[in-house]
This record gives C-alpha cells, structure tokens and sequence, in this order.
C-alpha cells in the first residue's frame, strides 16, 4: 500500500528540495530533449508549408502520417541497435540524421515524391531517438520520487512548446521557410551537443546487453501483459487527441482569421508546466492512478473547445483546459510504464510506448483530415476530444481492478514503486 499511496515519497519529497539528487546525466538528457522538442514543437507550424506547397487538409495528414509510419516501422529493430551500440550514440548520430533532414525541407518547392522522402527519413531517424530517451529514463529517475521526476522530466516537451511556435511564426514572417527550417537544424545540432556530456555510466547502469534482451519478456507479452494493456490503450487515445493540436489548430485558425495561433500554445504549455511543477509531488502522494483519469477528462474538454475558435478568449480558454489535463496525463502514463516493466524489457517496452504516439500520429492525422474536409474543423476537435474523454472511461473502468492486484503483491519486477 505505502508504495502506491506514497509515504516513502512523501518523506523523500519532505527531505530533498525539488530537483535534487537527479544527477548530471538527467540533466544532460533533459537538455538533448529539450532541444529535439524544440525543433518538434517548431514544426507544429509544417502543415503551414505544405499549405505554401498546394496541400490541403489530406494532404496535411497524409504526410504526418507517412512520417509516423516509418518512425513505427523502424521501432521493433531499435532494442537490438540500443544493445550494440548504446543509448547515447544511437541518440547523437540521429539528432545529426534529423537535422539534415530538415535541412532538405528547405529548397521543396512542390508537393510530390521528395517530401514524402525527407519526411520518412525525418520519422525514422525520431522513432529511433524518441525509444533511447526514454528507455534511458529507467535508471535515471530518482527511487521513491518518479511521479516528481518524471513531471519535471517532461518539463522538456511543455517549456518549448510555450515558446517554439511562436518563434517560429516569427521567423515565418519575418525570414519566411528556408530561415524556419534553420533554426530547427541548430536546435538538434544542440541536441546532439547535450548528448555528448551523458557520462559512459549510463550505459553500465543498463540492462542493454544482448545476453539481458534475449532473457526479457518477449513484445507480444509485454503488449498483452495485464498491467500494461490498460497503460497501452489510454496512451493511444491520449497521443490521437494531442495529434489534433498539433496538426490542426493552425489550419482552422486560418480559416477563422485569427491573427495569432501561437498564443493557444503558450497558454496550453504554460497551463501544462503550472501544473507540473505544482503537482509532482502530489502524484507520488495520492497515486499515479488516481491522477490520470481526470487529467484525461480534462484533456478531452480543452481539445473539444478548440471547436469554438473564433470567439474572443476561447482558444485561450481551450489551451489552458487541454493544458492541464495535458500536464498530467503524459507524466502519470510514462510512470505506470516504467513502474510496470520488467527491468530487463525496458528497451522492449520503450518501443511499445513510443510506437503508440506513432500508431496515433500515423492513422490520426489522416483520419480527422477527412474528417474535417467533410464536416469541418470545428467538429473534428468535438470528435478529437471525445478520444481523450473515452480514454479517462476507460482507465475508471479497468484499472481498479489492475490496482487491487498490485496493492496485493503481484507487481513486476523493475523500479521500486
């Protein structure tokens, strides 16, 4: 019971002062992902290109998704690439892959073969990354403290996102694409700069060997594992709903007239940061699993709100809502993975987490680009949210009875909880 419900962290949280005791290497990988989530969260403005291009909404779609597919299709080999060659280089050399790759978006002057290309290329070299960060994370978070660590963690997708889109609707007006897509190259150029002052113990610490891989839990268990499958299934619906934001916001503010998009970002990640650093603490108290399904309910009404744009204060309003379901949601769903793993899966289940925001950013964005050139915008973020509200249901209805069988002893080998 203590190790749901928290005292040990209570205690822990009581004795060290917030950030404490992370060490250099979480620092070092928080300052890499910081700068990949920068050029990412830069990119939510893309489907703005492909509109310069001759794209419309299918178009938006099919080329995020196309990125999406390859990201997938490369994740079941990237354990194996984490054994042999090491979380860290594997990171370094694809921020140096993803910056060429944005570097060729630059002199596209068409809609056709080659940004199709660039983008597989771009989705490949993220998939790999995005499973070594975060397998990665296993040995760096704290013991008793990974609802704190793990919110401030994330604090490397929420910060640039408060300020990377409007960055770069400046520099779109400004210096216009061949200026945005540079700034992007530079942000994974630091990526990569951050990587080199992860310490060589990082690896050490890890159960990445091929002896340890071939010993772990096979990806068709650990998909269907009972105290994962509920962990999976949310995360795909949470990922579909935050695909709409990303893809689809800047298009119906256009198509709205409103003047600046960015501000919907900043109040989101400002909202989504707030609560991070307020609440970390708090989940470790009261229970990763009494967190996650109103933050998702929350979720799903600022996304559905978004429905409203064009009404003065709304997307503002949607932002700070989605914001704060969004601060909670992806933290409490990564600590269940790395509270539910077997410690020598954690390349296995890094590929399975990050392959579901893959499996959503790949059949999402084309399934509500449809959805918006038949019925609208609008509508699309009614049924985007409606993702979001269905997942927070789900996770009332199955996860009592997940719970009562970890409070009773049957939990996975892996972290401490």
């Amino acid at each position: 019971m203590k190790a749901v419900f928290g005292s040990a962290s209570e205690a822990a949280a009581r004795v060290h002062p917030l950030g404490h005791g992370y060490g250099r290497d979480f620092w070092a990988v928080f300052a890499a992902t910081f700068a990949l989530n920068g050029a990412s969260n830069m990119l939510v403005l893309f489907p703005l290109f492909v509109i310069r291009l001759g794209g419309g909404p299918k178009m938006i779609g099919a080329i995020a998704a196309f990125g999406s597919a390859m990201a997938l299709m490369v994740r079941p080999g990237v354990p194996r690439v984490l054994a042999r060659a090491g979380h860290k280089s594997t990171v370094f050399w694809m921020l140096l892959v993803e910056a060429i790759a944005l570097a060729l978006y630059a002199p596209l002057h068409s809609i056709g073969v080659p940004i199709f290309a660039v983008r597989g290329i771009h989705g490949a070299a993220e998939g790999t990354m995005r499973v070594a960060l975060f397998s990665m994370l296993f040995s760096l978070l704290p013991e008793g403290r990974h609802g704190e660590a793990m919110t401030i963690f994330s604090l490397n997708g929420m910060m640039p996102a408060a300020f990377a889109p409007m960055l770069g609707e400046e520099i779109i007006r400004h210096f216009g694409f061949t200026a945005f897509f540079a700034t992007a190259v530079a942000m994974c150029l630091i990526g990569a700069g951050a990587m080199t002052m992860v310490s060589k113990d990082v690896e050490s610490r890890r159960e990445s060997s091929s002896a340890a891989l071939t010993a772990a839990p096979k990806l068709r268990a650990l998909i269907f594992d009972r105290k994962l499958l509920p962990v999976w299934i949310a995360t795909l619906l949470f990922s579909a709903t935050v695909v709409s934001r990303i893809n689809f916001v800047t298009p119906l503010a256009s198509q709205r007239h409103v003047a600046q998009v960015g501000w919907y970002f900043v109040t989101y990640s400002a909202a989504a940061i707030a609560v991070r650093l307020s609440c970390g603490r708090l989940i470790d108290r009261i229970g990763i699993e009494r967190v996650l399904a109103p933050s998702l309910f929350a979720l799903g009404v600022g996304i559905a709100l978004i429905s409203r744009t064009g009404r003065p204060g709304t997307l503002e309003l949607a932002g700070v809502i989605g914001g704060l379901g969004h601060g909670l949601s992806y933290p409490a769903l990564s600590v269940l993975v790395i509270r539910r793993t077997h410690g020598a899966a954690t390349g296995r289940t890094s590929a399975i987490y990050t392959s579901l925001f893959d499996i959503a950013a790949m059949i999402a964005p084309y399934v509500f680009g449809v959805i918006a050139s038949r019925i609208g915008y609008g509508s699309m973020f009614l049924v985007a949210g409606s993702c979001a509200l269905a997942a927070g249901a789900y996770v009332v209805i199955a996860e009592p009875a997940v719970l009562r069988r970890h409070l009773a002893g049957d939990a996975p080998a892996g972290p401490s909880q």
